[in-house]
């Protein structure tokens, strides 16, 4: 059970969050400065938005617009997301300012499309990254980790609906090639973004039916330290009892888990599924 502390411990060391923040930001820095900026593509979330009212209006500099808009959104998360959390995603958004400032990198891509795909896949994966500490990336990343944690809904789901919209009201002031470009970079971004939080999550859920669980159960918990639950079922065609195992393994010990499982019992029952999410018991929950 130690190795399950320390991966808990882990998850909460202010230092491995700074860590993973600073490696997020610097991705996000070279999405912006080294290749979507070169290329003119529209940014999403609360930038975008600036940089929209900026036209429109033609009074305030966008980074004064920025800074307007995110002063609510940023007063919102300190109450209702969480302090802590606000604090990691101001420090995510100071470093990617500073990696804007100081350095000058810019991707030899000329491509557009190719350029769509290689931003949208650090852009997705920067977020996903800040997002797997205890902050985000700033901006409506506070506002979708809110609607995340209220009514379930997705984090890339929420950005990519925001940006969508964001884009029809750019068309009026871009070029179509320049939106459809850069819609294309925010889908790769919402995808990218999903499988970054959710690799570290993905389990492998197994079911093992067997007249031996018990026995199982117990080499279980001594040579692999799983947890395990023991469930009562009863086979439809014979009518005995049975007994079964859920557990959730990762790929790594699942073949030795199988090779437990069938050296005990040879006739047991070895089912697996895939799990998108696991959090709590032995895992790292993360809490805001």
């Amino acid at each position: 059970m130690k190795r399950y502390a320390y991966n808990s411990q882990l998850a909460e060391s202010i230092w491995w969050n700074l860590l993973l923040m600073t490696i997020g930001s610097l991705l996000m820095t070279i999405c912006i400065e080294g290749v979507a900026a070169p290329h003119d593509f529209l940014a999403g979330g609360v930038m975008g938005v600036a940089l929209l009212t900026a036209y429109w209006t033609d009074s305030l500099t966008p980074l004064i617009w920025y800074g307007l808009l995110c002063l609510p959104i940023y007063l919102g998360g300190w109450f209702f997301v969480g302090r802590r959390f606000l604090l990691y995603t101001t420090y995510g958004t100071l470093c990617t300012t500073l990696f804007g400032i100081f350095l000058n990198i810019e991707l030899p891509i000329v491509n557009e499309i190719y350029a769509a795909v290689v931003s949208g896949v650090l852009h997705g994966a920067a977020c996903g990254i800040m997002l797997r500490t205890l902050g985000s990336s700033g901006g409506t990343d506070i506002i979708a980790v809110l609607l995340k944690q209220r009514w379930n809904i997705g984090i890339g789901e929420f950005n990519f609906a925001f940006n969508a919209l964001l884009f029809l009201l750019g068309a009026f002031h871009l070029s179509p090639d320049l939106i459809v470009a850069s819609m294309l970079m925010m889908f790769i971004s919402s995808n990218a973004l999903e499988y970054v939080l959710g690799m570290f999550n993905r389990r492998k859920m197994v079911l093992i039916i067997s007249d031996h669980g018990e026995e199982i159960c117990e080499v279980i918990l001594v040579t692999e330290r799983f947890g395990a639950t023991m469930l009562r079922g009863k086979g439809a065609y014979s009518g005995s009892d049975r007994e079964i195992l859920l557990t959730v393994t990762n790929n790594v010990a699942l073949k030795r888990l199988e090779n437990l499982v069938f050296g005990i019992d040879p006739h047991a029952l070895f089912i697996v599924g895939n799990t998108s999410y696991v959090s709590g018991g032995q895992f790292a929950r993360r809490n805001y």
